[in-house]
């Protein structure tokens, strides 16, 4: 396995099925301030797929995980 499958390998197993808060200052994704999402999966980029607790928006975003943070539960 290259070590790029290896990361994103360790991604999934740290960040699937987690609730998740994006860091604050990052510009980019200011519009999920205040929002907790869940970790669907990481993908092969080593992005985590995370769906957010909007009452509308059901589209999965792909996120770096340094700009997300792990939480307990959904808050």
């Amino acid at each position: 396995m290259s070590s790029r499958i290896e990361q994103a390998e360790l991604l999934k197993r740290q960040y699937t099925d987690k609730f998740v808060v994006v860091k604050s200052g990052v510009p980019e994704l200011r519009r999920f301030s205040g929002l907790t999402g869940v970790v669907k999966t990481v993908n092969m980029s080593g992005r985590a797929l995370v769906l957010f607790d909007g009452p509308a928006d059901i589209g999965w975003y792909d996120i770096d995980p340094s700009f997300l943070t792990v939480v307990d539960r959904k808050s």
